[in-house]
């Protein structure tokens, strides 16, 4: 790996780059095409239910960007400790995009949609490359979210709250989009 002013450039092996290519192959690769294809975002706080939403409602036809579940998928493939594994998550999630957008596959994503700066543009450049974005806002008892939240955290040993992967979610659309430098929590 070298950096070159603000910019870190990885380098990945043919073989690394063919074992993350399969995982990433297993989120995409049984998702038709559709001639209209919809970018939908689930938003909603800590427990809300938007992967119980997500998984329930768009499990057929749409690819899930989720990054903490290809995380975990990559690291399952390669190991938990793995000294590349965010790296290789990073470019499972850019493969999965992009074969989403070149082929006009369905995505769907889950965030807590808390800052706009990191969502308007995503939604902008989305509907410019022929996307149809809906947004669903999931709205809870906030004792039944706390409820759900520590369930979940209990029953799933993967799981992973939205709270930490809005931001690589996101941050993938940026660098694929071109949408410029990912602004920040402050920004």
């Amino acid at each position: 790996m070298t950096t070159n002013n603000n910019q870190k450039i990885t380098e990945f092996s043919g073989d690394e780059y063919l074992k993350v290519g399969d995982v990433a192959k297993s989120f995409f690769e049984n998702i038709p095409s559709s001639n209209s294809p919809k970018f939908v975002i689930l938003m909603g706080g800590i427990g809300a239910g938007k992967t119980m939403i997500r998984r329930a409602e768009f499990s057929k036809d749409y690819v899930n960007l989720d990054f903490g579940e290809i995380d975990t998928a990559i690291r399952d493939s390669v190991g938990k400790d793995h000294p590349r594994g965010i790296e290789y998550s990073m470019l499972a999630c850019d493969i999965i995009l992009k074969e989403c957008i070149l082929e006009k596959k369905n995505i769907i994503i889950e965030i807590i949609g808390d800052n706009y700066n990191q969502i308007a543009p995503v939604i902008t450049k989305m509907k410019e490359i022929g996307y149809d974005v809906q947004l669903r806002p999931i709205i809870s008892d906030i004792e039944e979210a706390r409820k759900r939240h520590l369930l979940a955290t209990k029953e799933d040993k993967n799981y992973i709250s939205s709270y930490y992967t809005q931001e690589p979610t996101l941050s993938i659309f940026f660098n694929y989009l071109d949408l410029g430098k990912f602004p920040t929590k402050l920004s």
